[in-house]
């Protein structure tokens, strides 16, 4: 009477362990409970399920009480040799001990190698195997727990055979493609394919810039002493933008104000004595050209006192980046302080990396993603390229071009975004192999 409700027990325990695989949802599921819910029916130490790689070697892919696995780890290298060793043996199920280990495996793995243990070879109904399970302990197992053990590796066979079934492994996808006649009309797509026409590309930052703007420029050295505009404010013709610091204008015109006094003065003294004193009269020429002289220099002071005020010479936005950036800060003539440009002339600037350059002629398409904008383009075309490259803001080489947008209404002065240059069409094998080829004729010096 006592063993019916052990036998209930236990049949309660295997049912359990088969609908504990029957709920897995994945394959990684399946090996964490192989590993972790058989121990209601062996009471083992450590149990590790081995299966084979792509490379058709075997890999441990789970260990009773770990969630994840480090195939380099050496107890992993090792279990994959002890595993490709088992699957020579005879038998399902092999009951195994020390000294029957290969001397190799006993000597490399003496700290792993188990007083006991039961190698459970999994295979599915037609015979394949499906990888290696591993129950270690130091009590031996008995006979019941061997015919028990033989029970569970034809359940786990048929799971894990079950998931191997619905997704193949790529090795065996690649041998079935490729088997029988099957080979050749791979290998006839495969040429097709590399020969196959496709259009050539490149990624590269662009920006949107103004078309054609206008410099504004300071007029003389000074220092700038206020900015009457903000940026991308928009002005009209005569409006003033910028105001230097006529301190140093202003004092030297006071200076060359007073010399032109005096020289007039003297010219009009050697005048009045030139009746009289030759060597006056020959002095004359002298003292006339040296009026001249400061008369012209007050000329050109008092213009460039009036131009310390700088005006819009046209209608447009201002664009800059920060009137503090150029409060108290010292120009020099000619240096650009601002752009004047119409914020309906817009281009964009596309700045192509060296390494990534492709034959662009004048004329070749471009789509245009702004970073605000992602999911919609905008066309353009390439109206000009450079011939050489050029040092960027992020201290990188590229090529510049300008592309005219098509665009009814242009967008934004200063919208950043990736642009997609087309060229023309090359096979599909050099499209694929050309940055390798590149990067390889690089590395080895070619």
């Amino acid at each position: 009477m006592s063993g019916a409700p052990a036998r209930s027990e236990l049949s309660q325990e295997l049912l359990g362990f088969q609908r504990a695989l029957q709920c897995c949802r994945s394959q990684r599921e399946l090996h964490f409970a192989l590993v972790n819910d058989a121990f209601a029916l062996l009471q083992y130490d450590q149990a590790v399920l081995a299966t084979a790689s792509f490379t058709g070697s075997a890999q441990v892919t789970a260990v009773s009480g770990l969630a994840e696995i480090d195939v380099n780890a050496p107890f992993a290298q090792w279990f994959a040799q002890l595993a490709l060793w088992v699957a020579t043996q005879p038998g399902a199920v092999i009951a195994i001990a020390p000294d029957q280990l290969p001397s190799d495996l006993a000597v490399r793995g003496a700290e792993w190698v188990p007083a006991h243990a039961l190698a459970c070879k999994l295979t599915g109904p037609d015979g394949a195997p499906a990888g290696l399970l591993w129950f270690a302990r130091n009590a031996r197992f008995e006979p019941a727990e061997i015919a028990m053990a033989e029970w569970l590796t034809e359940t786990a066979g048929f799971a894990a055979w079950g998931w191997r079934a619905r997704a193949p492994a790529v090795a065996t996808r690649i041998k079935q493609a490729f088997a029988g006649r099957r080979a050749w009309y791979w290998a006839i797509a495969c040429v097709v394919s590399i020969a196959f026409p496709v259009r050539l590309s490149v990624l590269a930052p662009a920006e949107v810039t103004p078309l054609n703007p206008t410099p504004i420029t300071a007029p003389a050295d000074g220092v700038v002493q206020r900015v009457w505009v903000e940026p991308n404010q928009r002005v009209k013709s005569g409006d003033v933008l910028v105001t230097l610091d006529d301190t140093v204008t202003r004092n030297r015109l006071l200076v060359a104000k007073k010399s032109l006094e005096i020289a007039l003065a003297e010219l009009q003294r050697a005048t009045g004595k030139a009746f009289a004193d030759d060597q006056s009269k020959s002095e004359l020429q002298i003292l006339d050209a040296r009026a001249k002289e400061k008369a012209a220099e007050v000329t050109y002071l008092g213009e460039l006192l009036q131009r310390i005020r700088i005006a819009a010479p046209r209608e447009g936005i201002a664009i800059f980046a920060d009137p503090l950036d150029w409060l108290g800060k010292p120009v020099q003539t000619g240096e650009r302080i601002m752009l004047l440009s119409d914020p309906a002339a817009v281009e964009l600037t596309l700045y192509v990396p060296a390494d990534d350059a492709i034959q662009l002629e004048t004329g070749a398409a471009v789509r245009m993603f702004l970073n605000v904008s992602p999911l919609s383009s905008l066309e353009a075309t390439v109206t000009q390229t450079s011939y050489e490259a050029v040092q960027t803001a992020e201290s990188t080489l590229a090529y510049v071009l300008k592309a005219k947008l098509d665009a009814a209404t242009p967008p934004r002065i200063g919208l950043k975004g990736t642009a997609k240059i087309y060229a023309g069409y090359v096979p599909l094998g050099y499209y694929i192999m050309r940055k390798p080829i590149a990067w390889l004729r690089r590395a080895a010096g070619l």
